[in-house]
């Protein structure tokens, strides 16, 4: 047991136990193992530049965030290469820079810069085009540099987080990856980001609480052009044209230099590199961006893909889960992907098929648009979205499946993870963190069953579908004596976590029924012979649901 608890850490006993059965039935050492950690949102981390994660901040010591400043070259250079047509909002943005260099000359922060903005433009902000506000931002940031002109890096502090559930990922992350290899490497993919050399430090830094070095593999949509493309010395140019992204190579010059020099050696040696790596880490933001670091325009895979696709541990947070999509699903259907949308406009409007790798998305962003080149293909049990209850996307992700003849949903909640582990003998999922995951069986029509795993279960893989498993069921925490739901409509069920909030309050009450109600449209949650309900833990998303019938109607 001191063993166990030298490789594992601090894990709470229910996932050590877990964590013994799973290393005896799926971590023989097989090529067909693999483990995905798929995480709903960013982690509440401690960092230098996230103190309010912190539990003390005397020990932390980092970047604390982004400095701009402005100058009579840097305005001079937003005038040189004004990204658009629009002749109005170059001019007025000279006038605005103009007035602010005499006035805030010192470097400062990016809430700084915009109040001085406000405070003499306002209406400017609001006519920018989002293209040109990025290019205005990422002409006037400048490095953060030490007293030698080394630049500060962001660094992670686990040890001091306030949200110890982001610490209990973090350690099956690492638990995962040292089972399988005792000298592990792991490479960490940035590309979801806008700005992926700004997200680099983070990352990189993430694992080293647990003695595991992870380095950052600047595959950008600029360098993978160029990688294929023999075009590595037009880096700089290719990061305006592929990411809209500018300056780069001064504000990160030791990342921009990384990426020549990784281009420069070429595919050959890329694959040598994730041939010896246990993990790869996909990072949150926009999954249409990571997508150009998997597919060319043209939507056929980079030479590199079935070698990121087939590392024994992926590590997906937010969009970098989603992008686990692709591929053929098991019930034998194209797979999916969510790129955007809210789930009151999916009910309204449906979705959107949106093929187009690396193109500027014109549809608004509450509207749901989906894509079939989807990701990386590593997750075919169904369609998976994140962020998943706080922002109420369960009618988005119905929706999708409704639309697309996908049979499953899986919505990860923020704080915690879906785990995916296979062998060649076993399929199991856990989930662990703070909250939960919905997963939803599509029936066609907004109709079907959803359930609701919380952090603790175990489930089971079969043929049948997704249950939970015997020793879930077995350790499940006694019932508890509380009321009756009120006999009412509950209102504003598509919006913040409330839907979430109903179901807990069904399986606490073990209620039957209810109906809920946003704008147009009605919810029927209905138990049947097949819903079960059981108190995994005792936090406020601790109550297990099981196969509980919904579906949504439309009144005049």
């Amino acid at each position: 047991m001191c063993l166990i608890k030298n490789v594992y850490g601090a894990f709470r006993a229910a996932l050590l136990v877990f964590f013994l059965l799973l290393s005896f039935f799926s971590f023989a050492v097989k090529p067909t193992n693999q483990t995905l950690v798929m995480v709903g949102g960013e982690l509440a981390m401690c960092s230098s530049a996230n103190s309010q994660h912190c539990t003390s901040e005397e020990a932390i010591s980092g970047k604390q965030s982004r400095l701009f400043k402005i100058t009579r070259e840097a305005i001079k250079t937003v005038n040189q290469s004004w990204p658009t047509n629009n002749k109005a909002n170059k001019k007025a943005v000279n006038t605005l820079l103009n007035t602010l260099v005499d006035t805030h000359s010192k470097s400062m922060r990016k809430t700084q810069l915009l109040w001085a903005w406000r405070d003499t433009n306002n209406e400017l902000l609001s006519v920018l085009h989002v293209s040109e506000f990025n290019y205005v931002l990422d002409m006037l940031e400048i490095a953060v540099v030490d007293q030698q002109q080394n630049r500060i890096k962001e660094r992670v502090f686990p040890a001091y987080n306030v949200e110890s559930s982001s610490t209990d990922i973090l350690d099956f992350v690492a638990a995962s990856i040292k089972v399988n290899s005792q000298t592990p490497k792991v490479l960490v993919i940035t590309a979801s980001s806008r700005d992926p050399y700004a997200s680099a430090d983070y990352y990189e830094s993430l694992l080293n609480h647990k003695g595991i070095q992870a380095e950052w593999l600047p595959l950008t949509p600029a360098s993978a052009y160029a990688l294929v493309n023999d075009k590595c010395n037009e880096l700089n140019t290719l990061r305006q044209t592929e990411m809209h992204l500018f300056n780069r190579e001064k504000v990160y010059r030791d990342r921009t230099d990384t990426e020549l020099a990784f281009c420069q050696q070429g595919i050959n040696a890329l694959h040598k590199q994730l041939n010896t790596a246990t993990a790869v880490i996909f990072n949150d933001g926009d999954q249409a961006l990571a997508q150009q670091v998997l597919f060319t325009r043209s939507g056929e895979a980079y030479p590199w893909f079935t070698k990121l696709q087939s590392r024994p541990v992926i590590m997906g947070v937010g969009s970098g889960s989603i992008l686990q999509n692709g591929g053929v699903s098991a019930q034998g259907k194209k797979s999916v992907m969510v790129l955007q949308g809210d789930s009151l406009s999916a009910l309204r409007q449906g979705g959107t098929n949106y093929d187009c790798i690396g193109c500027e998305m014109k549809e608004a962003s509450d509207v749901l648009v989906y894509s079939t080149k989807s990701g990386l293909a590593t997750f075919d049990y169904g369609t998976v979205d994140s962020h998943f209850s706080e922002r109420n996307r369960t009618m988005r992700l119905a929706r999708l499946l409704a639309d697309t003849g996908q049979k499953y949903g899986f919505g990860i909640d923020e704080t915690t993870a879906l785990v995916s582990i296979r062998s060649a003998d076993t399929a199991l999922m856990t989930v662990i963190g703070k909250n939960g995951v919905v997963h939803i069986e599509s029936a066609g029509k907004l109709s079907g069953k959803l359930s609701y795993w919380p952090a603790g279960a175990v489930i089971d893989v079969t043929d049948k579908g997704f249950s939970f498993a015997k020793r879930s069921v077995d350790n499940a925490l006694p019932s508890m004596t509380i009321p009756p739901l009120p006999l009412q409509r509950f209102g504003g069920i598509f919006s913040e976590a409330k839907l979430r909030s109903l179901l807990q309050a069904m399986c606490l009450t073990q209620e039957q029924q209810a109906v809920a109600q946003q704008d147009e449209f009605l919810l029927n949650l209905d138990a049947t012979e097949q819903t079960h309900y059981y108190r995994i833990n005792k936090s406020r998303s601790g109550c297990g649901v099981e196969n509980l019938s919904f579906k949504v109607k439309t009144f005049n």
